[in-house]
């Protein structure tokens, strides 16, 4: 992570070796945390908050595609409104 960063609590991102990770910093409870949400062609996406006392907490991600299927069901439906929430969500806290 970047030193600026860090000591100033900017977000920023981070680009290495095939990730991008972009990082924020917030407070909850009197708790200090990084937040991060990490992003890899070849694999899953990760959401994690850390908190200041070690605590870790998984977030929600954005789903990866489904299969095409040339009728739109009711598992589709679902899987656009979870990404369309998290979406909103990420692009919120300019994690995305």
């Amino acid at each position: 992570m970047p030193e600026d960063n860090l000591k100033q609590r900017h977000q920023g991102s981070i680009l290495q070796a095939g990730w991008k990770i972009n990082f924020s910093f917030g407070i909850k409870e009197d708790i200090e945390y990084l937040e991060y949400y990490a992003m890899h062609r070849m694999t899953n996406d990760r959401h994690m908050r850390i908190y200041e006392n070690g605590e870790k907490e998984h977030l929600e991600c954005l789903e990866p595609p489904l299969e095409y299927s040339p009728a739109i069901d009711e598992r589709q439906r679902e899987h656009n409104q979870h990404n369309r929430r998290v979406r909103e969500e990420l692009s919120y806290k300019g994690l995305l």
